[in-house]
């Protein structure tokens, strides 16, 4: 029963920080890009930051709607072989 448990929660823990990792990479990738290739710059911080914020939210928002169900199936997979062979921590068998 430990064992299915710990498998659960390393499920959660590969989907979302694969989800999250991921989506802050091509996130930070668009906010830089639209900050930068503007054909007018923000002149303030402010400005600079709601532009790439609203940049990057939305490729974040794509990036986990494209590549969402990749990483549930990755993450799955992961999780179950991983703790079925006790790769996993908390998913070993224990010595008596």
């Amino acid at each position: 029963m430990r064992r299915v448990l710990f498998g659960i929660v390393w499920f959660f823990v590969f989907l979302f920080g694969g989800l999250m990792i991921g989506g802050a990479v091509v996130g930070g990738m668009a906010g830089h890009q639209s900050v930068t290739a503007s054909a007018n710059p923000p002149t303030t911080l402010s400005g600079g930051y709601n532009t790439g914020y609203e940049a990057g939210h939305s490729a974040g928002q794509e990036f986990g709607r494209k590549y969402g169900s990749l990483f549930l199936v990755g993450s799955l997979l992961l999780a179950v072989v991983g703790s079925a062979f006790g790769i996993l921590p908390g998913t070993q068998q224990r010595t008596k």
